[in-house]
């Protein structure tokens, strides 16, 4: 099963963006998307570790190098602010 990762410098940045795309805040550091999906929200170049093969990374603002590298295993999608 894959998952979905959101990708900003801050949660309030991440935040707005998702709320712009009408998914709905569920904890702390997560979203829900209209369809039951759960977005997880990251933040640092480490987190990046976490992504796997097959996943969804929507990336608010510039995409650091290291998940730019990613691309090919994931699928990244532009999130606007």
């Amino acid at each position: 099963m894959s998952s979905e990762y959101l990708f900003a410098d801050t949660i309030a940045i991440g935040d707005r963006a998702a709320r712009k795309q009408g998914w709905r805040p569920r904890g702390r550091a997560e979203w829900h998307k209209p369809d039951g999906t759960i977005v997880y929200f990251i933040c640092l170049d480490e987190q990046l570790a976490i992504v796997q093969a097959g996943d969804t990374v929507y990336v608010v603002g510039e995409p650091p190098a290291e998940l730019r590298r990613l691309k090919r295993i994931c699928t990244l999608v532009a999130l606007a602010t």
